[in-house]
């Protein structure tokens, strides 16, 4: 069984019936990150978050059978469906929590403080997200119908170069549009979207795909006072995946320096059993 060789095994969260039927998803799992040889490649020095988060859920991604799915299905999941896949993978090896250190926005408190994430709560937000593929929004007489952003989408934004930063914004919230042509042109050039209407995209965006920018409520223990907190999920992550590849690292190392092992010889071992030769270092006095 895969699981005998992995250990603690997550059920592949929710996929949309169109993604699961074009790739041929079923009876996925998530496992853990910093367990094989594989997950020594994964460069987090890159700069495109996209590949490096894609490249983390392919390595963790299998079926009972080991194999792993192809990088298109990746790439066709939404953003938010990414950052749960990712967050879930994150959370296998710790209790399926996430401690997250905030400052109290009270200016007369900025006491530091610390909050969990659970496993559960994060997957209740998205399968609410999971239930529609695009939404409406309406300003006016106009109706606009929004679709939620997929990993291909960031691809694309990538390869795009703008002249500022409201640029990419008017660009990226134009491409997810489902309709052709929702602003007329003038002079052969798109409109720039009202404020009105990008703020209420945005908005809207937040509720209907919560993980994309996701805000927690909650109270400082110092002066009890309530914030609105903004946490960056995928940072939080993918910190704290850089972290257990660097403890597989620092494992290779020690059990190749004191039995004179290679990566092969490591990597043959089970996790479980590779922990027992640790503690015995340990116990000895061998740093």
């Amino acid at each position: 069984m895969i699981s005998e060789k992995i250990g603690s095994l997550a059920p592949f969260p929710y996929i949309p019936d169109e993604t699961r039927t074009k790739h041929s998803s079923d009876g996925l799992f998530l496992r853990p990150f910093g367990v094989f040889k594989d997950d020594l490649a994964v460069n987090f020095n890159q700069k495109a978050h996209p590949f490096l988060v894609t490249q983390i859920l392919q390595c963790c991604t299998t079926d009972k059978n080991g194999k792993m799915p192809e990088q298109e299905f990746f790439w066709d999941l939404t953003i938010g469906k990414r950052i749960e896949c990712l967050v879930t993978i994150a959370m296998l090896r710790d209790l399926s929590k996430l401690s997250v250190h905030l400052r109290c926005s009270n200016e007369s408190c900025q006491q530091p403080m610390e909050i969990d994430l659970y496993q559960r709560e994060i997957a209740q937000l998205q399968l609410k997200s999971d239930r529609v593929d695009s939404f409406m929004v309406r300003i006016g007489e106009k109706s606009f119908q929004i679709r939620k952003p997929t990993g291909r989408d960031q691809i694309e934004w990538l390869k795009t170069s703008f002249a500022n930063e409201d640029e990419a914004i008017q660009w990226m919230i134009r491409s997810l549009f489902c309709e052709d042509k929702i602003i007329p042109p003038d002079s052969g050039r798109e409109d720039p979207l009202s404020d009105e209407l990008a703020r209420t995209i945005d908005e809207s965006m937040e509720e209907n795909d919560p993980l994309v920018n996701f805000h927690l409520m909650t109270h400082c223990p110092s002066c009890g006072k309530q914030g609105r907190y903004k946490i960056n999920l995928e940072k939080i992550s993918l910190l704290r995946l850089r972290k257990a590849q660097r403890n597989l690292f620092e494992t290779v190392h020690r059990l190749a320096f004191y039995y004179h092992w290679n990566e092969d010889d490591v990597f043959s071992i089970p996790p479980w059993r590779r922990l027992h030769y640790l503690a015995l270092i340990e116990r000895e006095g061998i740093r």
